[in-house]
Order: structure tokens, then sequence, then C-alpha cells
């Protein structure tokens, strides 16, 4: 019997797609080992699910493998891919915030789709700052904790660009995420509705990169704990 796409080369298509199997398991609601069983599925709900989360026809995962490769495959990322304003949860419930932590990562995996070379340059430090997992992982896990912080990362082209350096801070030598890390950046821009946002950059030691490790919104009440 033939295999469809969808088992036969579901993890070649995530490599293709330039998304990870933690990524992907994180939006399909499903622990990484489990992704090589779920590729087995033949559960039409699931496979539309992962349709949907690689940004791939349904009809193309569940073509047989003998059918035309990705490459040959017309595949569109329009911008209705992009999360809009309406829908991120505005509440501070649990709920609330587990869904604006996968928005925010299925806007990363729509970017990365339309900017293969996952960097943006910024004029402040004349240099490319670049986007690594640890972006994904970093930015989703404090961004998703507001409103406001999601609602600012969907400017991140603008923030890539137009951030400015306002300090230079030392890298968290107990931070998992901060260890391949010599220094960290810290620049400010100023969004129409949501105000100032803060984004982190890290210089990694191993070839002194720019990597652009989380943003979050300034709120009001920082501001002033600030100017105190």
């Amino acid at each position: 019997m033939n295999q469809i796409y969808f088992e036969a080369k579901g993890e070649e298509l995530l490599k293709k797609i330039g998304m990870s199997k933690i990524e992907f398991a994180r939006q399909m609601g499903i622990r990484k080992q489990n992704v090589k069983v779920l590729f087995k599925s033949k559960n039409l709900e699931t496979i539309h699910k992962a349709a949907d989360v690689m940004g791939v026809p349904f009809e193309f995962l569940i073509g047989y493998v003998e059918e035309p490769d990705l490459d040959a495959f017309p595949m569109e990322f329009p911008e209705e891919d992009l999360i809009s304003e309406e829908d991120i949860p505005t509440g501070d419930t649990t709920e609330d915030r587990r869904i604006r932590y996968n928005l925010i990562y299925s806007f990363y995996s729509g970017w990365k789709r339309r900017n293969p070379e996952q960097k943006k340059y910024n004029i402040s430090l004349k240099e490319d700052i670049n986007i690594r997992a640890v972006s994904l992982d970093e930015t989703a896990a404090q961004a998703s904790l507001t409103y406001l912080s999601t609602l600012a990362v969907l400017q991140l082209d603008a923030i890539l660009t137009n951030a400015w350096l306002v300090k230079t801070v030392p890298s968290k030598p107990d931070s998992k995420n901060q260890r391949s890390f010599e220094k960290m950046l810290i620049m400010e821009y100023v969004c129409t509705g949501v105000g100032r946002i803060k984004m982190t950059v890290g210089v990694r030691r191993s070839d002194k990169k720019k990597v652009q490790y989380c943003i979050t919104a300034i709120d009001a009440s920082k501001i002033k704990q600030e100017a105190k």
C-alpha cells in the first residue's frame, strides 16, 4: 500500500519549510518525542490541523508519494496568514496566555517563510539582527504574558530595523538560553498603539552575530518606576 506524503515525508517537509520539531509539536499540542508517531496518523482531522500549522494545502499531505514533490507543488503564503490585532485575546487567564503563545509561534513561522535568510538590517547597530530558535522560545514565553507585548510582536520588521541601542548588559550565567551569548544589547522602539517596546539582542560568543532574544512592551507602570 502506498504511503501518503504526510507519513512518508512529514519530517522532511518540516525541514524544507524551516520549522523545528519542537515548534511543530507545540503548535500541534503534543510532545516532541511523539512527532514521529503523529506522522503515522491516518486521522484526517489531525492531518488537517498539521496542514494549517505547516502552512501547506491539506490535499498535498494526503497525496501519495509518487505525486510531485514539495518543490514542484504550487505553495503560497499570503499576507492573511499573519495574525491581526483582533486575533489576540486581551484577558489574563491561562487560556488567554496559551492562545497568545501559540499565535506568536504562528506569526514567527510565517515570518520565517517570507524571510528565508531570517535576518533584518538594523540602522542603529549597522548590522543584521538574526532570528533563531531562541528568539521564538523567549519571545513566545515572555510576550504572551500580556496583550500589548503580543501586539508588539506584530511589528517585528519595524522593530528589527528601527530599534535603537539603549545599553549593554552582561548575559546571565544562570540562564540556559543566554549561555551562548557574551553580552545582551537592550534596544527600544516606539510603536503606535503600543508605546515603548523593549527588544533584547544577544551577541553570540562564537561568531559575534546579533540574535534577537526577546521582545516585550514596556507598560505605563514600568515607565513610572524607571522615572523615579
